[in-house]
């Protein structure tokens, strides 16, 4: 079975670097690895390499390009995450790769040489006159010291958190196929309660396994508990009720896992001239220990 991967580098190593690093990276002899330029004469490639590459120039932060191909003459070739940190460590660079986890396309993984990795927004444009970008890092990278660092939503918007309140909800009131639509009152109910839920199971597993949670996510879940009081006012009797009994549950969830401190933590993520004074109690409160990327909004 072939496998490909898509690399990107912050600089532009020498032909013979790039193929001591891939055969490094996928496990093969540097003689059955075949690197070459994307305007090279097809004449001069071994084409029946193992690997191959075919590498691009490129402008902005991501200066080279590496379209790699496996072939199935290479037993067991690692996945593209492995494949890329071992790059880095052979080559001695910074090596940029797809975060499968996220799927979209701006999140990559930026390998380092020491073996760390960290999350990266990449903005990859269509139009060839533009630069590919890396907008932000969760981490600093050596090889981007002016790259801005923060922690990036995106990656947490498509964390897996088990939900078993939300989904004993939805498994109750037995969502038909009218229900179900996306802009019903009971599905929208059940997409808050299931951010909210999201959010107190973070609090309850201590920021786990990332140690990590940006703030304006933090806000936007805080801001899914404003909307679930709206939205039992607009459901029939039964369903509020049920509705209710969930959002208390994880109401006194979220309690044991924070602190009273009057909005004076929110008051500082949302900046000067909020009133979280003024907010619902869950305004009132937070997390008993704050994690990376939270003081930040």
């Amino acid at each position: 079975m072939t496998t490909d991967y898509e690399f990107h580098t912050v600089h532009r190593p020498a032909p013979d670097v790039m193929t001591a690093g891939l055969a490094a990276a996928v496990g093969v002899a540097p003689d059955r690895v075949d690197v070459g330029h994307h305007d090279a004469d097809p004449d001069g490639r071994d084409w029946g390499a193992d690997v191959l590459c075919t590498y691009d120039f490129l402008d902005g932060d991501l200066t080279l390009s590496w379209s790699i191909y496996v072939t199935d003459a290479v037993p067991d070739p690692p996945d593209e995450e492995t494949a890329a940190s071992r790059l880095a460590a052979a080559i001695g660079a910074t090596v940029f790769c797809e975060a499968l986890d996220v799927g979209l396309p701006s999140a990559c993984w930026a390998m380092s040489p020491d073996g760390t990795r960290t999350r990266a927004r990449v903005y990859d444009p269509e139009e060839p006159d533009l630069l590919m970008t890396v907008d932000a890092v969760e981490d600093p990278v050596a090889d981007l010291p002016g790259i801005r660092v923060r922690c990036l939503p995106e990656a947490y918007a498509a964390e897996r958190v088990p939900t078993p309140v939300t989904d004993a909800f939805e498994a109750a009131i037995a969502l038909d196929g009218t229900a179900s639509t996306q802009n019903s009152p009971t599905r929208l109910a059940c997409w808050l309660l299931y951010c909210w839920e999201r959010l107190v199971r973070r609090l309850e597993a201590d920021w786990s396994p990332s140690d990590r949670y940006p703030g304006e996510s933090y806000l936007d879940d805080l801001r899914s508990r404003d909307e679930l009081s709206s939205r039992l006012a607009t459901l029939p009797p039964d369903l509020a009720t049920q509705l209710a009994a969930a959002v208390a549950e994880l109401d006194a969830l979220f309690q044991s896992h924070t602190v009273v401190d009057e909005g004076e933590f929110l008051g500082r993520l949302t900046g000067p001239g909020t009133e979280i004074g003024t907010r619902d109690w869950w305004w009132q409160r937070r997390p008993c220990r704050v994690p990376y990327g939270l003081d930040i909004a």
